[in-house]
């Protein structure tokens, strides 16, 4: 609205110009003798009181440019008639979706009713079915904290009286834990006279502080999967536990190793589901067969570790030793999961804190433990720290070190132990390629010593990599001699065969030794060929459709479903030396010895005896017809030139000729 109409005052200006001209000027002009001029003067005094109140003045700005000569009906300039009724429904549809989208909850109290309403959101914030919520405060008072609900009753009550709002925070009864909390927000509303009508609120999830801090420590220092503690925090308290004890030479603490034996052969053979419910299972058992201020964690895939504070007694074994046989007999005890039964074996280490005083040495001497008990087939016992085991422990460290070391260096030899035919003239039909250390400073070290730590460790697959090598070019020499159908077969592990690039890497080596597929055979353990399953498959596929034979090794010693091993593109099982050492004199191990050799016959397999040192072995397998032999009484292992000689001798006449020919043409190249 303006504060001054031009037009109005520009009237009044006109109407006081008229004025004064009609008072003052006759006088002036003194011209009452004349009619024509009084006529006249009379004239245009009326003019100026006509524009004054009647000229209507024109209209500044875009209206200047409208047309006129539109018709316009009536009805377009008519008020718009609205339906009230349904504007206030549109309304109270969108009200109600802004609450329902909303993250918190809101309330209203009616004050002279005392019915209180609840939207859908409160519900979930309260963790209660919505069936929960009625029309009454019993629905916040049933799910908060007794004095929490006294202090909210306190803040309605000054807000209706004092009429300012409120915030409360409350904690819920129903949660796992009193850090979780709501926050409830009321502001009360009054009549004109002064009396409270309503009270308008809502109520959003608070995470305390506390809670947060929690949780925070939870992610850094528990397990995820378990529970538990996790490595960093147990080799942190096992830091305050080395450093009280240096402070009081009476305090005396142990560490328990718990290592869970063949637990990949429990995800093979299940899932991996399956195996993190036994991991959840055994951890809640560590948990419950310890005291109270234990520390209990999880350190490894399969291993779980416990300091057990405050050992008392004169001797501490004798505190220790009730603690330790009720942990490790209630652990290993059989397990009831998913409608089976399982029985799993515990390998149990414990440490004293009198015999070190480091957290390095804890660690690497229980470690060491847990490795001589797998190492010596000891699963499932309990075995304390000595100073044997220490030294044992050292000297692994440095084992370790030298197998690096002679990687790098390429001491590792092979030897070549032949595989005769007993149904073709006792022929050799291959090789089997084994590994020794050539060790500058011991000589040779049987693979019994190395070989278990190269597979703990993961420095077998450089290893296998440097004896595929080895092998391919060996084969190669021969190859070249004439051997045509020689074949020499190599050991992979299984962390071998699960290497993603495995395949490449078998290609690349046959490639650049010039070696036919043909003449290479790659065996691997029934352990492995469990291992992912369906994976192997595939690359079992992958290997054979390149030329290769593939061996099962040790068959009869591990977990092979024969439904399975239908499925497995295969060439030859090799049935282990255990089954054959007394087959001539054991019934039960010649029963064993000829379902392997029916098997092999019915799924149409090679089938090669190893181990083989006696003529009644060799006479029981020539009868069940077993044909290909591999053992000491044909030959021991050989290096590569005594496996030529062997070669020569027992190849055949014409494979023998043609060799004889290649090598003097090689000779005479060479001349």
């Amino acid at each position: 609205m303006r504060l001054f109409d031009e037009h109005a005052i520009l009237r009044f200006a006109l109407l006081f110009v008229c004025f004064i001209f009609a008072a003052l000027v006759p006088e002036i002009l003194n011209f009452s003798d004349s009619l024509f001029m009084f006529i006249n003067y009379i004239a245009a005094i009326i003019f100026l009181v006509y524009v004054a109140v009647f000229y209507k003045f024109p209209v500044s700005g875009n209206l200047k440019k409208m047309r006129n000569d539109v018709e316009i009906p009536e009805s377009a300039t008519a008020e718009p008639s609205r339906d009230y009724q349904k504007d206030l429904m549109e309304k109270d549809e969108m009200f109600q979706m802004l609450v329902d989208v909303s993250s918190d909850g809101f309330w209203t109290f009616d004050v002279p009713t005392g019915k209180v309403y609840w939207s859908n959101q409160v519900a979930k914030l309260l963790n209660v079915g919505s069936d929960k919520v009625d029309d009454s405060f019993d629905t916040l008072k049933n799910y908060v904290m007794e004095s929490d609900w006294e202090h909210f009753r306190e803040e309605l009550a000054k807000s209706l009286n004092e009429n300012h709002p409120f915030n409360v925070s409350l904690r819920l009864v129903s949660a796992k834990d009193s850090t979780t909390e709501i926050m409830v927000s009321g502001r009360p509303q009054f009549s004109e006279d002064g009396r409270p009508i309503r009270v308008v609120g809502s109520i959003g999830s608070r995470v305390s502080t506390a809670a947060i801090e929690r949780q925070n420590y939870f992610y850094v220092y528990q397990d995820a999967l378990t529970g538990v503690y996790n490595r960093k925090f147990f080799l942190e308290k096992l830091k305050v536990d080395i450093d009280n004890a240096a402070k009081r030479p009476d305090y005396t603490f142990a560490v328990a190793l718990l290592d869970i034996d063949s637990f990949g052969a429990i995800n093979d053979s299940f899932s991996t589901n399956f195996g993190d419910n036994v991991l959840r299972v055994v951890a809640e058992r560590i948990k419950s067969s310890c005291r109270e201020n234990d520390c209990v964690a999880r350190i490894g895939p399969d291993v779980f570790a416990v300091v057990l504070h405050n050992i008392q007694g004169a001797d501490p074994n004798d505190d220790l030793m009730p603690i330790v046989r009720k942990l490790h007999n209630n652990v290993k005890m059989p397990l009831q999961l998913e409608g089976r039964e399982l029985y799993i074996s515990v390998s149990m280490a414990v440490v004293v804190n009198r015999d070190v005083d480091c957290v390095e040495d804890i660690m690497a001497n229980a470690s060491a433990i847990l490795r001589d008990l797998k190492k010596n087939g000891d699963h499932g016992s309990i075995q304390f720290f000595t100073g044997g085991i220490r030294e044992k422990a050292m000297k692994l460290y440095k084992l370790e070190y030298e197998i690096r070391r002679a990687i790098q260096a390429k001491e590792f030899v092979l030897m070549y132990q032949p595989i005769v035919d007993i149904g073709a003239g006792n022929n050799i039909v291959g090789f089997e390629a084994l590994v020794r250390w050539n060790n500058t400073e011991q000589g040779i070290i049987s693979p019994a010593e190395f070989i278990p730590i190269a597979e703990e460790t993961g420095l077998i697959v450089p290893m296998g990599a440097l004896i595929l090598r080895m092998a391919c070019e060996q084969t190669k020499k021969w190859v070249d001699l004439g051997y045509d159908n020689i074949k020499v077969a190599v050991n992979f592990s299984a962390k071998q065969f699960a290497l993603d690039n495995m395949v490449d890497d078998v290609r690349k080596v046959l490639a650049e030794t010039h070696l036919n597929p043909k003449n290479l055979k790659l065996e691997i353990t029934e352990y492995t060929a469990m291992c992912e399953v369906e994976k192997t498959i595939d690359i079992m596929r992958a290997l054979s459709g390149m030329g290769l034979q593939i061996s099962i090794d040790d068959f009869g010693t591990g977990y092979s479903s024969l439904s399975y091993l239908k499925r497995y593109p295969i060439h030859t099982l090799k049935m282990d030396k255990s089954f054959i050492d007394h087959v001539a004199d054991d019934e039960e191990d010649a029963s064993f010895a000829r379902m392997v050799i029916s098997i092999a016959k019915s799924l149409n397999l090679d089938l090669i005896a190893e181990g083989v040192e006696t003529a009644e072995q060799l006479e029981f397998l020539r009868r069940e017809g077993c044909r290909q032999i591999q053992g000491y009484f044909f030959s021991k292992p050989l290096t590569p030139e005594d496996a030529l000689g062997y070669l020569k001798a027992h190849y055949g006449s014409a494979p023998a000729e043609k060799a004889s020919e290649k090598v003097e043409e090689k000779v005479a190249v060479l001349a």
